[in-house]
């Protein structure tokens, strides 16, 4: 069994830069240290863009951080990710080649995806090419990871969503379903900034809450997840305060 850390939708903005900065290093020290975290996924939304000359200190910062993290790291994007940087200048900073692959940890392979075109706002996209890859390549039992969540959550009182329901899921989400139905074991998203577990089309689906911006009320909750992989697929959540 593995234990893998989960870290979705940060926003670093300089309203609450401080707090959530500090969310941060107590999840490494507090929480990811005990766990003995092999891998740890970013699930996207790094940050709540601003200008461009202020997102990029921001993503410096964080890249310090998650340099020195617990564990390997590999970063998904988020819709806010993409305003004012291009994925190939992302990829640079975050020294990172692409934004979809497959990680294997001991014989569990984790499939991340990239739900995210800098044309569509926050709605989300796989893509033809992508899910052609995705058919050709997914792994039996893979445990899937994107932004954007591909189960179906009920978001009708989300504060962020509720009433813009078609922003929340890739445009694809039944075609990159019907892929993930073959053969996929779990998948793991963010984005709609609410905790939540469901099954659908023989696949388990799993949305971890937001670091960050979890509603306007609670500005910074300090959200995590870990995710315990064997035979069941257990997953453990909790904040900082």
């Amino acid at each position: 069994m593995s234990t893998i850390g989960i870290i979705t939708d940060i926003h670093l903005r300089e309203a609450y830069h401080d707090e959530i900065i500090e969310r941060l290093h107590k999840i490494k020290h507090e929480y990811m240290n005990t766990g003995q975290i092999a891998h740890t996924f970013i699930l996207g939304d790094l940050l709540q863009e601003s200008t461009k000359h202020a997102d990029r200190e921001h993503l410096d910062e964080i890249r310090s951080i998650f340099d020195e993290w617990v564990s390997p790291v590999t970063y998904l994007l988020g819709n806010h990710d993409v305003a004012t940087h291009s994925k190939d200048e992302l990829s640079e900073i975050l020294d990172q080649d692409r934004f979809h692959g497959i990680v294997w940890i001991d014989n569990q392979a984790y499939v991340y995806l990239d739900s995210v075109r800098e044309d569509v706002g926050a709605r989300g996209i796989i893509g033809p090419d992508q899910r052609s890859w995705l058919d050709d390549t997914l792994p039996s039992d893979a445990i899937v990871l994107s932004h954007h969540p591909l189960g179906p959550f009920s978001i009708e009182d989300n504060v962020w969503f509720g009433n813009y329901p078609e922003r929340a899921y890739p445009w694809d989400r039944q075609e990159t379903l019907e892929i993930l139905q073959k053969t996929a074991k779990a998948s793991v998203s963010g984005h709609i900034h609410q905790p939540g577990r469901t099954a659908f089309r023989g696949v388990s689906h799993i949305s971890v809450n937001a670091v960050s911006k979890e509603t306007p009320k609670n500005p910074v909750s300090g959200n995590y997840a870990r995710l315990n992989t064997g035979e069941s697929l257990e997953i453990k959540t909790g904040h900082v305060e």
